[in-house]
């Protein structure tokens, strides 16, 4: 008879600490084909949404956040 031996170890997922997150986004009025590309900062891609709306009316983004995952062993 063959035995198996079974061992769960617990792991976490995190960001990676050598990267940033990116955000883009894109206007969701109509077919507005206008969208921000990837930015390691929510508040530029923010201001971008803000002064499209100013200049357009349009005032609805679809926003992504991404970021780079590791999964380690916990201790």
């Amino acid at each position: 008879m063959t035995r198996a031996v079974l061992r769960y170890v617990s792991h976490r997922i995190t960001a990676h600490p050598d990267s940033d997150p990116a955000v883009s986004a894109r206007c969701l009025h109509g077919d507005c084909p206008w969208e921000v590309h990837a930015r390691s900062s929510a508040k530029a891609v923010d201001v971008e949404c803000m002064q499209h709306t100013g200049l357009t009316g349009h005032g609805i983004f679809a926003r992504t956040y991404e970021d780079v995952a590791v999964v380690v062993r916990n201790e």
